[in-house]
C-alpha cells in the first residue's frame, strides 16, 4: 500500500529512541504495527465527498465488521480491537486483533473507489492463490451499504516494499519509517518482483497483471529479511503479492515490452490513464535489472510447467 514517509529525520530516530533494552516504553513501541494515527491526507474522496463525514461511514462499518466477526467467531465483540496501520489509493489498511492476539487485516474500500472495486480485487487474488506461491489471499468479503472490506490474514510487522526517493521497505517498529535498501538489496528485490510478474502471466487466458503500485507497497517481505544476506533464493522465496487490482489482455512478450518501457521510467508525474502496469512509479529500475528479472520469470514458468508436466504424468500411471 502506498504508505507515508513521516517527517522524524533519521538522526532523530536514532537519538530519540536508541533506549535501553529494559525501558518499557521502548519495548512497548517494538510491537508497533503501523502507521496508527489515522489523517485527512489518507482518505481518498472524489470532488462531491466530504472527507470528515466519509471517514466517520467508515468508523461506523468498521463497527458493524466488528459485530458480524464477533457473532461468526463466537468472541465478546468487547475482546476485539481494530486498528489502523496503513493506506493506498484503494484501501485503507486495519487489523482486527482478538483478546488472545490473533490478528487480521483489513483492507477497506477507499470512499472515492468505484463500490465492487475491491471485491473484484479479493477474487482476483483468490484465483492468483490457486496456482502461485506467496499470495496474500483473502479469507472472507464483507459488505454494507456502500462500503466493502476484504480480510486476509495478518503477518506480524511485515516490510512493504515501496520507494520514496529511493527503493526501500516500510518499517513499522519501533516507530513507522521508511529505510532505503542497500544497492544489493535494490537489485535484488526489484528483479524479484519483475520476476513474480512475468511468472503471474496466464498463458490460457493471455493475461497479465496490470495497475501495479510496485512503489506503493504491492509486494511485502517478513520481518528479519533484512538483516539476512540477500540472495535471489531468499528474497523469491519471502516476496509476498498483496495487491492485483485488474488484468491486461495480450500477449506474453506485448507484457513483457510493456514491463520494460514502463518500469524503466518514473511514471508518478505521467498522466495515469495512459499507463498500463506500473502506475506512481516514483522510482525506475535499472534496465539490466529489469532484464535479468525477466529471465528470472521465464525460469520460474519453465519450473512449474515442467513441475505440472511430471504431475500429470505420474496421474496418467
Amino acid at each position: 500500500m502506498d504508505g507515508v514517509l513521516l517527517s522524524h529525520k533519521k538522526e532523530e530516530f536514532k537519538g530519540e529512541w536508541k533506549k535501553e533494552v529494559d525501558d518499557p516504553i521502548y519495548q512497548a513501541m517494538l510491537k508497533n504495527i503501523g502507521i496508527g494515527t489515522i489523517h485527512n491526507m489518507y482518505i481518498e474522496t472524489n470532488e462531491i465527498q466530504d472527507v470528515e463525514y466519509e471517514y466517520n461511514k467508515i468508523i461506523k462499518f468498521l463497527g458493524k465488521y466488528k459485530y458480524y466477526y464477533s457473532q461468526k467467531n463466537n468472541i465478546n465483540v468487547e475482546d476485539l480491537k481494530i486498528e489502523f496501520i496503513n493506506y493506498g489509493k484503494t484501501e485503507l489498511v486495519y487489523v482486527l486483533t482478538e483478546k488472545n492476539g490473533k490478528r487480521v487485516t483489513l483492507l477497506v474500500k477507499q470512499p472515492a473507489v468505484e463500490f465492487g472495486q475491491v471485491r473484484k480485487e479479493a477474487e482476483l487474488l483468490t484465483q492468483l492463490d490457486k496456482t502461485h506461491d506467496n499470495i496474500v489471499a483473502p479469507i472472507d468479503y464483507f459488505k454494507f451499504g456502500d462500503q466493502e472490506l476484504y480480510v486476509t490474514p495478518y503477518m506480524n510487522q511485515a516490510r512493504c516494499v515501496a520507494s520514496s526517493c529511493s527503493w526501500g521497505i516500510y518499517i513499522p517498529e519501533p516507530i513507522y519509517r521508511f529505510e532505503s535498501f542497500t544497492e544489493e538489496q535494490r537489485s535484488i528485490v526489484n528483479r524479484c518482483m519483475i520476476a513474480k510478474l512475468v511468472s503471474l502471466y496466464n498463458f490460457e487466458a493471455k493475461t497479465g497483471i496490470r495497475s501495479c503500485k510496485l512503489g506503493g507497497g504491492d509486494f511485502m517481505l517478513p520481518k528479519g529479511w533484512e538483516n539476512e544476506t540477500p540472495t535471489l533464493e531468499n528474497t523469491l522465496n519471502n516476496l509476498y503479492l498483496i495487491a492485483a487490482r485488474d488484468t491486461i489482455n495480450c500477449s506474453f512478450d506485448e507484457y513483457l515490452e510493456i514491463i520494460r518501457k514502463e518500469f524503466s521510467i518514473t511514471t508518478i508525474d505521467k498522466n495515469q490513464d495512459d499507463l498500463i502496469i506500473n502506475l506512481r512509479g516514483r522510482v525506475p529500475m535499472s534496465l539490466e535489472d529489469i532484464e535479468e528479472g525477466i529471465e528470472l520469470g521465464k525460469k520460474i514458468i519453465c519450473q512449474k510447467s515442467n513441475k505440472k508436466g511430471r504431475s500429470t504424468n505420474t496421474k496418467k500411471r
